[in-house]
C-alpha cells in the first residue's frame, strides 16, 4: 500500500468516528458521552449544543494560533507553574483536613476577645430583643402585643404558635443580637433610624408589614461589640491562626527533614 492511500485510510477512518470537524481537529461521540447531560432525556439537544459550542472554540483557538506571536502560546512554563501550586494546595488540604484542630472552646473565644477588644468595634446599632413581624392584614395583632410583651410561658407558648401561622419573621432568642441594618431589610419602605427603637415595648411598620418588638438592651455605634456578637468571627480567626501555624510547621519540617537527608543542593 503506498503511503498516500495509508495516509487517506487513516483520514477516512478518522473522519468515519467524527461528529465535527475544525481543521484538522475531529471531535468524536466518545468525547461527549462522558459529559454530564450527555445521557438525559435531551441528549440529541445537548450533543447539538456541544458540538456547536467546540465548533465555535476551536475556530476561535485557530484564529488566536495564526495571529498570536510564538513566545505568546507557549505556556509550559505557566502550566508547570500552575501544577506545582496545585499539587502543594491539595497536599495543604490533606495536612489541614487531618491535623487542624478545629474545636474552639468558649474559653478560647473569651480569651481572644478580652485580649483584642480595640478590633471589635461596632459598625451599627444591634440590639439585643424579641421581635416578631408579620403582615398589615395579619389577624389578632392586639394578642400578638400582649403575647410578646408577657413574660409568663403561656404567653410564649402562643406566641411561637401565632408565629408558626402568621408571622413573616420571628426572634424570640433575647440572648441573639440583631444589627439595626436587619431590622430596615424588614421594612424597605421605610429610612430606620436607631432613635426609631426605644427600650422597652415597640412597633414599627411600612406599607407592607408590622413589627413589634420588646427591646432588652442596645449597643451603639462605635461601642465593644458583646463577645457573643462577635464570637464565629473570632472562631474564623482563631481557625485560620491555627491554620497558618499548621503550614508554616509543615513546611520548616520538610526543609530541615530535606537538609538532614541532604535531597538538595545549592550551586555557587
Amino acid at each position: 500500500m503506498s503511503v498516500l492511500s495509508s495516509c487517506q485510510l487513516f483520514q477516512n477512518n478518522e473522519e468515519e468516528n467524527a461528529v465535527a470537524r475544525v481543521g484538522d481537529k475531529y471531535l468524536y461521540l466518545e468525547d461527549i458521552e462522558g459529559m454530564a447531560g450527555a445521557k438525559t432525556e435531551d441528549s440529541a439537544q445537548f450533543t447539538a449544543n456541544y458540538i456547536d459550542k467546540w465548533i465555535k472554540e476551536q475556530l476561535l483557538l485557530q484564529k488566536a494560533l495564526q495571529n498570536l506571536p510564538e513566545e505568546d502560546v507557549n505556556f509550559e512554563k505557566q502550566l508547570e507553574n500552575y501544577r506545582r501550586s496545585l499539587i502543594i494546595y491539595a497536599y495543604e488540604n490533606q495536612l489541614l483536613r487531618q491535623k487542624l484542630d478545629t474545636n474552639i472552646s468558649a474559653d478560647q473565644i473569651e480569651v481572644y476577645y478580652q485580649n483584642n477588644k480595640e478590633n471589635f468595634e461596632l459598625r451599627e446599632v444591634i440590639f439585643q430583643m424579641r421581635m416578631v413581624m408579620v403582615r398589615n392584614a395579619a389577624p389578632n395583632q392586639d394578642s400578638v402585643k400582649y403575647w410578646l410583651f408577657g413574660r409568663d410561658s403561656t404567653a410564649i407558648y402562643n406566641l411561637v404558635d401565632y408565629c408558626t401561622s402568621f408571622a413573616e419573621k420571628c426572634a424570640l432568642d433575647t440572648s441573639e443580637w440583631v444589627p439595626l441594618s436587619t431590622l430596615s431589610n424588614y421594612l424597605p419602605d421605610r429610612q430606620l433610624q436607631y432613635n426609631d427603637v426605644r427600650k422597652g415595648q415597640n412597633s414599627l411598620s411600612d406599607s407592607l408589614n408590622t413589627i413589634y418588638l420588646d427591646l432588652f438592651d442596645m449597643k451603639l455605634r462605635g461601642e465593644t461589640a458583646p463577645v457573643s456578637y462577635v464570637s464565629d468571627q473570632i472562631k474564623a480567626i482563631i481557625k485560620n491562626q491555627r491554620r497558618l501555624k499548621l503550614l508554616e510547621d509543615v513546611r520548616k519540617q520538610i526543609f530541615e527533614e530535606g537538609n538532614l537527608k541532604n535531597r538538595y543542593e545549592v550551586y555557587r
